[in-house]
């Protein structure tokens, strides 16, 4: 079994969770659990079930596995920082503040974001027990 508190610390870790700052652990651990989920479906093909209850995965996820489900989250909460904005503007000086310049910036964090998940699952994909595939013997030629 894998907790979510094993995926949480890993997403957490790739961002500033200042977000959180004034909440009580119960809504936090219901917030993380919002994007979790919302990350879940990005990750299209894992290798391990992603059946899970109350406390977590059934299964044991891999480092990689546990990574990608931490990448995704970050895109699904960095969305959320795009579309409410307005949560965001506060902190930037007037002089320098642009709401098109702000959102253009985000959203290219957010495409920057979601194609690391996916060089992330790609690389994922490519090896099997944390061995890249031998495409040789594709071509006939057995390296071992």
């Amino acid at each position: 079994m894998t907790p979510y508190t094993t995926i949480y610390e890993m997403f957490l870790s790739k961002i500033l969770d200042d977000e959180w700052t004034n909440w009580d652990e119960e809504d936090i651990e219901i917030d993380l659990r919002q994007i979790l989920e919302g990350a879940i479906p990005w990750f299209k093909f894992p290798r391990t079930s992603l059946e899970r209850n109350d406390q977590g995965f059934l299964n044991v996820l891999s480092q990689e596995e546990i990574q990608i489900l931490a990448a995704y989250m970050k895109c699904e909460w960095l969305n959320r920082a795009i579309l409410t904005w307005e949560n965001i503007k506060p902190l930037c000086d007037e002089r320098d503040f642009s709401p098109a310049n702000l959102l253009d910036k985000l959203t290219k964090a957010h495409i920057y974001e979601r194609q690391q998940a996916r060089i992330l699952e790609s690389h994922y994909y490519r090896a099997v027990d944390g061995k890249p595939f031998n495409y040789a013997r594709l071509a006939g030629v057995d390296n071992g």
